[in-house]
């Protein structure tokens, strides 16, 4: 599975521990366990489970900078791509392009739309 989600959306090979990570966080919270109606997660933390928080694996995001002073002409926020769930809080983590690091934040925007983008080539348009 974490192969596939790697491929899906064409995310750099050296971030496999990240898709092993979300791979292992999204099975203990959809696979049932054998003889039972309750997930791995509801078991453990006798808790019916919210799947809403659910994001696809290598979309584009947008990361609020909250952390930096910005000017009054800044952008308020970078691009990024959206790589998993902390273990530790509920904040995703992500890969700022602009900073190049990998991050954990709770002020981001997620763009997990399934669709590729459309080209508006005027070549095509006119063939």
């Amino acid at each position: 599975m974490a192969r596939t989600i790697l491929n899906g959306k064409k995310v750099a090979m050296h971030l496999w521990g990240k898709a092993i990570n979300t791979t292992v966080h999204i099975l203990n919270r959809v696979v049932f366990r054998i003889g039972t109606k309750l997930t791995f997660y509801e078991l453990w933390n006798h808790k019916k489970l919210i799947v809403k928080y659910f994001k696809v694996f290598g979309s584009s995001c947008y990361i609020l900078r909250d952390r930096e002073n910005l000017h009054k002409f800044d952008s308020k926020s970078n691009e990024g791509i959206f790589l998993g769930y902390s273990s530790h809080n509920k904040a995703y983590i992500v890969y700022n392009l602009r900073t190049q690091i990998i991050m954990e934040t709770i002020n981001v925007v997620i763009d997990d739309n399934l669709k590729e983008p459309v080209k508006n080539n005027l070549d095509d348009m006119f063939v």
